[in-house]
């Protein structure tokens, strides 16, 4: 299958256009850009064109996707990039109890304490939390929020964070294989 077969993302241009989000998502939630397809985003996220279909009845036909359309990717197994490229494949929000937590308005809804977890492509030597509060500049201002040491035999870190009140900003993951270094897409999160 190439990515050629699913149209790019199109831009709405009448208003209620763009589909609802899932009321109910079993994974983590993804707002479309501009190149994606489904097929790139299944890639990605290491699952299938089939299982973000099935995730979003919303979806009609898998090739009119739109800009800005906020779509459940579903927990899937991550799988190997073919190249061996190493990259980070997905950072997820959950619960104490391994519930993912809802997303409102594009944000992740936070509690006291979360487990944020990253998944990688290849196992990885040690993986950086961070928080980097709205309004900065990439990486400028960013905390340190935690560091995982994961498993020389899984590609899954994990950190238990106490998030303090009143949080709100960006959090990303940046992992590293020796001298080979990964940072995830930042996820908009907030604790009132």
């Amino acid at each position: 299958m190439s990515d050629d077969k699913y149209t790019s993302a199109i831009i709405s241009v009448i208003e209620g256009q763009v589909p609802r989000t899932p009321e109910k998502c079993d994974g983590r939630f993804y707002t479309v850009k501009a190149s994606n397809t489904l097929f790139s985003i299944a890639h990605r996220f290491g699952v299938t064109v089939r299982q973000i279909v099935a995730a979003n009845p919303q979806i009609v036909n898998p090739n009119i996707i739109f800009v800005g359309q906020v779509i459940c990717i579903p927990t899937g197994t991550p799988t190997p990039t073919p190249n061996g490229q190493f990259r980070v494949l997905t950072l997820r929000f959950l619960s104490e109890t391994g519930q993912p937590l809802p997303m409102v308005n594009g944000a992740v809804q936070l509690n006291a304490r979360v487990i944020v977890r990253a998944t990688f492509t290849r196992p990885v030597s040690r993986a950086f939390f961070f928080l980097e509060p709205t309004g900065t500049e990439t990486c400028k201002l960013a905390q340190l929020i935690g560091v995982d040491c994961p498993s020389a035999v899984t590609g899954v870190a994990e950190i238990l964070w106490q998030v303090p009140a009143g949080a709100l900003g960006r959090v990303f993951v940046v992992a590293c294989i020796d001298s080979i270094c990964a940072k995830s897409d930042e996820v908009l999160v907030v604790r009132s």
